[in-house]
């Protein structure tokens, strides 16, 4: 009987780190998507900034 409830409690163990195991992850994952947009917005802005300088100049070239 004894031997029935240590694999039982084993497995329970087992479940309970992998689920935590999984959350650590997704918590990693989560945090690494945001620098990476984060990094990938600042360029994004910059490019647009450039954008904007290069019309405006062809407007005032115009004028």
């Amino acid at each position: 009987m004894d031997f029935n409830i240590v694999k039982i409690g084993g497995f329970i163990v087992l479940f309970l780190l992998y689920i935590m195991i999984r959350k650590l992850f997704s918590k990693f994952a989560d945090f690494t998507e945001k620098i990476g947009q984060s990094i990938e917005e600042a360029e994004e802005i910059s490019h647009l900034k450039e954008k904007i300088n290069n019309l405006e100049i062809q407007i005032n070239n115009k004028k």
